[in-house]
């Protein structure tokens, strides 16, 4: 008995598969080689991922500084909210 193959390129990777019909089976598998990046397109890369976290970094620095002014400001409104009520709250003993 001869089993049926067939070949077939992969859609993701480009890889070379040689699977049998029958049993659905990869008998081959054949992974299609990237070119090595050079060493300047390395650098440039990692040049770009630098900037990207510096200013992702700025960012957020940015907004934990505005976070703590918008508290600071909430913090006050709220100690002249406080200041302004002279109505102490009513304790149980106080009710004796």
């Amino acid at each position: 008995m001869s089993s049926k193959k067939i070949d077939v390129t992969c859609p993701c990777c480009d890889s070379q598969l040689t699977i049998d019909v029958k049993t659905g089976e990869v008998l081959w598998h054949e992974k299609k080689e990237k070119p090595t990046p050079s060493l300047s397109e390395m650098v440039k890369g990692l040049d770009k991922k630098r900037q990207e976290t510096e200013s992702l970094f700025k960012k957020k620095s940015e907004t934990h500084k505005e976070r703590g002014r918008l508290l600071d400001e909430i913090f006050k409104e709220s100690q002249k909210k406080v200041d302004k009520s002279s109505d102490k709250p009513l304790r149980d003993f106080d009710l004796d």
